[in-house]
Order: C-alpha cells, then sequence, then structure tokens
C-alpha cells in the first residue's frame, strides 16, 4: 500500500492532469463494462498497461500488484466455470464425488471466459488510476462532479482509515518483535493472535482522535479538496476521446 502510493506521486505521469487519467481510466472502465466484447477487453487491457509503462512503473511492480485481484479471480473463475449437480450432466469432463457429479461445461468455460477477460480490463483501470494518480487528486476530480461530492469524501476517508491501521499494526508488530514475540513458532502464533486483538482497539483510538482533529478545524460535513492544478493538454485530450470513441465504435459493431 505504501509503495502504490509513493508510485502515485512519483510516476512520470504525475505531473499529467488528473482529470485526463481518470477520463482515460473511468471512461475505458465503463465501456468495458457496457461494451464486453472480446477486442475491446483486449485493448483496454493493453492500453491500461501501456500507461503503466509510460508512467515508469517497474514491471515486477504490477506484477506483484496483480496478485490479490489474481487470488479473488481463479476463485471465482472456478466457481463459474466448474458445475455441481446430484445427478449427471453433459460435460467436457466430469467426476463423481460420492452423491456428487462434478465437471466442466462448454457454457461454464464460456461464460468463465467471458468473465475472465471483463475482470482484466475492468481490474487494469482501477490499477492504472492508483498507481499514477494519488487518491487525493482523484477525490477532488471526483468533488467537481454534481452528486459525487459526498462519495469522494467517503472514498478519501476510507484510504486514510486504511493507513492509519497499517500504523497501528505497525506498532504493535515492531514492540513485539523488539520482545521476542515471533521467536517460535507457539510465540508467533501468540503474537499474532494478540496483533489480531489488538490492532482493531488501537485503529479505533487513532480514528476517534482524527475525528476531534477535524472537529477542532471546523469541519462541517465537507472536506475542502486540495490538489495541484495541472494544465489540460489539448493534444493528450483529444488522444484519449478518440481511443474512447474506437472503443465504443468496435464494441457498437
Amino acid at each position: 500500500m505504501l509503495s502504490l502510493d509513493y508510485f502515485a506521486h512519483t510516476n512520470a505521469l504525475s505531473r499529467v492532469s488528473s482529470g485526463e487519467k481518470l477520463l482515460l481510466g473511468g471512461g475505458s472502465l465503463v465501456l468495458a463494462l457496457a461494451l464486453p466484447r472480446p477486442a475491446v477487453l483486449i485493448a483496454v487491457f493493453a492500453a491500461m498497461h501501456l500507461v503503466l509503462l509510460l508512467a515508469r512503473i517497474p514491471l515486477g511492480y504490477i506484477l506483484r500488484l496483480w496478485l490479490t485481484p489474481a487470488a479473488f479471480l481463479a476463485a471465482g473463475l472456478a466457481g463459474v466455470a466448474v458445475s455441481l449437480a446430484a445427478a449427471p450432466f453433459p460435460a467436457l469432463a466430469a467426476a463423481s464425488v460420492g452423491p456428487l457429479h462434478i465437471g466442466l461445461t462448454a457454457a461454464g468455460l464460456a461464460a468463465a471466459g467471458d468473465l475472465l477477460l471483463r475482470s482484466l480490463a475492468a481490474v487494469s483501470c482501477l490499477l492504472m488510476l492508483a498507481a499514477t494518480t494519488p487518491a487525493a487528486h482523484l477525490a477532488a476530480c471526483l468533488a467537481r462532479i454534481p452528486g459525487l461530492r459526498p462519495v469522494s469524501e467517503i472514498a478519501l476517508l476510507t484510504y486514510r482509515f486504511i493507513f492509519v491501521f497499517l500504523a497501528a499494526a505497525g506498532q504493535i508488530y515492531t514492540a513485539q518483535q523488539s520482545r521476542l514475540g515471533y521467536a517460535g513458532p507457539r510465540r508467533s502464533l501468540r503474537s499474532l493472535a494478540l496483533l489480531a486483538a489488538n490492532v482493531g482497539r488501537k485503529t479505533l483510538l487513532a480514528v476517534r482522535d482524527l475525528d476531534i482533529a477535524l472537529a477542532a478545524r471546523n469541519y462541517r460535513g465537507s472536506l475542502a479538496h486540495r490538489s495541484p492544478s495541472r494544465p489540460v493538454s489539448l493534444a493528450r485530450l483529444a488522444a484519449i476521446i478518440f481511443f474512447l470513441t474506437a472503443l465504443a465504435v468496435a464494441g457498437l459493431i
């Protein structure tokens, strides 16, 4: 998480307008979900990773970013591709486990393939935005859209609470290590249990302090969004619009 925030602030596209990146990532995400044709999904996936490479995000780190989504995607694909029934059914490959019949069907594999492409395209849009644009800048852009200001504030506070949670967990873990809390299997298990039991309480205390700090600064349910002003490039804007239009046309043909 800290590495992601670091790259979001220091990547080669950090001086590009957040609105341009939000238009590219958000527009591609909408088209990938609304027009899930294979050509559109593959083009979105390739374009988002091209942007990541242009931002000079290390390839190894991009692969690390995909580890968590890939785990959830694998579990979802298994549930879609594999059919389970009490009676035998036509399948490309099947096996029996007691009274149950498990198999792979052509329809299940087709649905899994569609889910795979759609998920890869959608997640790549989100990863591009997360790795190239700080969360505060995205929230500032969303706050300018009528009706989305509450959403942007909730997202920004949630993002802040993630760092509060990580800081609390890091402090407890460091204190445990200094007392040889992970010197053996039994001690490690006990320390992890204590860490899980106390990190929530410590996080709530930190959140309470943050709430007091906001109240002391006259917080009235609306946050002031600040982000550096970046000039919009007409050439980049035209290229983004052309790309999104081409995707829409390809999805409708």
